[in-house]
């Protein structure tokens, strides 16, 4: 498991996006290292909960329909880990093609806070992450993250959980 770099300079956030499709992910990946957050992607939402037990996110994008594990799936499940393992709350953002009054009835239940409709407008998208990572990054300061993730390496490794490599940046 690689440890994650230190956020500094302008350095926002630790973010998590998570969709099955790269194009998506890559794009929305350079949009947000540009801003100066450090971001790392996951292509499924089995992706997406190990790389959330290996190191902490501000804030988890997250789309709703993946095979597999679907979105809501994904969040519940690192909601429930971080809850158990006390390891920080990450905030939660819904990107979807798929939206539906039950989608955002389970999806606020699950404390997902917005949605973002695909397809979407870059500035728009900017605005709303910039809107809703200045509170997450008061309740957790990039400061606190190192030690969020020391904490996560040590639950691990006293689980057995096998590493999956940690959000890189990259």
């Amino acid at each position: 498991m690689v440890d994650l770099p230190v956020a500094i300079g302008a350095e926002k956030a630790y973010i998590l996006v998570v969709d099955d499709d790269p194009l998506l992910t890559q794009t929305l990946g350079k949009v947000l290292r540009k801003e100066g957050y450090l971001v790392d992607v996951a292509h499924s939402g089995h992706e997406g909960i190990l790389k959330a037990k290996s190191g902490f996110f501000h804030l988890v994008l997250c789309d709703i329909r993946m095979p597999g594990l679907d979105g809501l799936m994904t969040i519940e499940h690192i909601r429930e880990f971080q809850e158990k393992a006390g390891a920080g709350r990450s905030g939660f953002i819904v990107i979807t093609a798929y939206d539906s009054p039950e989608t955002r009835k389970r999806a606020v239940q699950l404390g997902v806070t917005d949605f973002i409709s695909k397809p979407f407008d870059l500035a728009k998208f900017k605005e709303v992450i910039e809107h809703h990572i200045e509170p997450l990054v008061s309740q957790t300061p990039t400061s606190e993250v190192q030690e969020l993730n020391r904490k996560l390496k040590r639950l691990l490794s006293v689980l057995g959980d096998p590493p999956s490599g940690t959000p890189s940046g990259s």
